[in-house]
């Protein structure tokens, strides 16, 4: 089922009013959540995924771009954050968009879900503005199987050399992850990450961990 970008946008505009997003990212957040599509290398991918593949947004807060997402493919969503009100938020806006049989919001630390029974197990994994790149990494990485893809969006920046060193190739390894693709779109950039290897079990730390020593 796809739904319109007007109910979208009511619902985006409705979590500025909550608090959940800037009046910006709610105006610019449909396209932004659509440009984690736009690849070329990738588009076989994301047409690929089927509904019993699942894919996870890391910290989805005011639906961006989890619940976007949700609408434009056909795999099975876990929409997390760790607020309540956000979830309850969340889980009203699933509903809403009749998404509820393919798409679940989960109030969670992700870097708990991503050590039970999701570990491995996700084809797509998705993040904006969820953290610093090593925080980011060391989240997402964990949840991938073998054949699968993390995207994540950039701040703007015309300095593609300050973005490279934002994801540098050694700490990604560390991960177990290497760098696949890069695209723009607008003014948005965004990267694709796969596995190259196996993430070592000890990844994904705690959370105060990760802060006081980053893997990059």
């Amino acid at each position: 089922m796809k739904c319109s970008d007007i109910t979208l946008q009511k619902i985006l505009d409705l979590a500025v009013h909550e608090g959940f997003l800037t009046a910006n990212a709610s105006r610019e957040g449909i396209e932004h959540s659509k440009g984690f599509l736009f690849s070329e290398e990738n588009s076989s991918f994301l047409k690929s995924l089927k509904n019993e593949d699942l894919a996870i947004d890391l910290g989805t807060g005011g639906g961006l771009p989890g619940l976007v997402l949700s609408t434009f493919t056909n795999c099975f969503w876990l929409l997390t954050d760790r607020g309540e009100r956000r979830c309850d938020f969340l889980k009203k806006a699933v509903f809403e968009l009749g998404l509820d049989a393919r798409v679940e919001v989960v109030k969670c630390s992700v870097e708990e879900l991503s050590r039970g029974k999701y570990r491995e197990k996700v084809k797509l994994v998705t993040a904006r503005s969820f953290g610093p790149p090593a925080i980011t990494a060391e989240c997402a990485t964990p949840f991938l199987r073998e054949d699968g893809l993390f995207i994540v969006s950039e701040p703007p920046s015309d300095n593609s050399i300050e973005n490279d060193n934002r994801w540098p190739s050694d700490g990604l390894n560390t991960l177990g992850l290497k760098q696949k693709e890069q695209w723009h779109t607008g003014s948005a950039g965004y990267r694709a990450f796969c596995l190259d290897g196996k993430c070592p079990k000890i990844y994904p730390r705690r959370f105060n961990r990760m802060v006081k020593s980053p893997v990059f």
